[in-house]
């Protein structure tokens, strides 16, 4: 499959370990529309899908500008752009691909660099209060073994090992969160890490050997008014391969994941979005069938 371009890779691993302290990733929106959004927002759980069908709208990257805009790039592949080793759609007639890279110039000034998030059609994913019976987000995500050994995560200096390839997490916002507040977590990661020494791809313990689409799935529930989060790797057919239950919450220091500390009770939280933290250099990741929905 066709692969990204980035030039001069070295002056962004650099940019990297010299911006470390100054990045607060994407959960530091500082006084922004989003956090605006967020405040504002009345609307009643919405279930969303995004397939990649006609636009990538929901996602943001370094080409929207301001601060609603943000990190990388994604990139809508439609079947004529296909190259014959490129993977095709989970479903339907195009996909998506995100990467890694340098950030639009309003965040770019702030030393942040990233990948694509994905707060929804007008940033409206994130609600007011938390949803009764919790809620789903699903996400296709494309693996393929053979990435082990040929890209190497972006975060090393910062703790997370260079066979960490994909960094990809959901957050949640509390309920009374204003604008101009800084949101460093709670943040929920799964990696996707190089097998050392074999051409495999592990995902919660899962070891994938098989290039193929394989679905995120993060489930949000209510227990015993704390907020749990589970996630589970489906295939193709929905047959679930791993799952990593209640995981623990992630607070973000710039680069530096450290425990969320702090209460997370569904009563003081409302919902959020999913995003890329992290993807190995020069890897065009693809995903498709993007869906948010009430849990059951």
């Amino acid at each position: 499959m066709k692969k990204s371009v980035i030039h001069n890779v070295p002056s962004l691993r650099s940019a990297l370990r010299a911006t470390a302290l100054a990045s607060l990733a994407l959960a530091a929106t500082l006084a922004t529309g989003v956090t605006a959004a967020l405040a504002e927002s009345q609307a009643p759980f919405q279930n969303w899908h995004q397939g990649f069908q006609e636009d990538t709208a929901g996602w943001y990257d370094a080409s929207t500008p301001g601060p609603v805009g943000w990190c990388g790039d994604i990139s809508r592949v439609t079947r004529d752009d296909m190259a014959p080793d490129d993977p095709g759609p989970s479903a339907g007639k195009a996909y998506a691909t995100v990467s890694f890279g340098l950030c639009n110039e309003f965040w770019g000034s702030l030393g942040v660099i990233g990948a694509p998030y994905a707060p929804g059609p007008d940033l409206k994913i994130a609600l007011n209060a938390w949803p009764k019976a919790g809620y789903v987000t699903d996400l296709d995500v494309y693996l393929d073994p053979a990435w082990s050994g040929a890209y190497q995560g972006n975060f090393d200096f910062a703790g997370v090992p260079a066979s960490t390839l994909i960094q990809y997490a959901a957050t949640i916002f509390e309920k009374d969160y204003l604008v101009g507040d800084i949101h460093t977590g709670p943040h929920y990661f799964v990696d996707v890490e190089a097998v050392s020494g074999q051409e495999a791809l592990s995902v919660g313990g899962y070891t994938v050997v098989e290039p193929a689409w394989y679905t995120f799935r993060f489930r949000f529930a209510d227990s015993n008014g704390d907020v749990r989060v589970d996630f589970e790797l489906l295939d193709r057919t929905g047959g679930v391969l791993t799952t990593i239950d209640n995981i623990a919450p992630t607070n973000l220091q710039g680069p530096f994941r450290t425990p969320f500390t702090d209460p997370v009770e569904t009563a003081n939280y409302t919902t959020g979005w999913v995003w890329f933290f992290d993807i190995g250099l020069g890897l065009a990741l693809p995903i498709d069938e993007h869906r948010q929905r009430p849990g059951r």
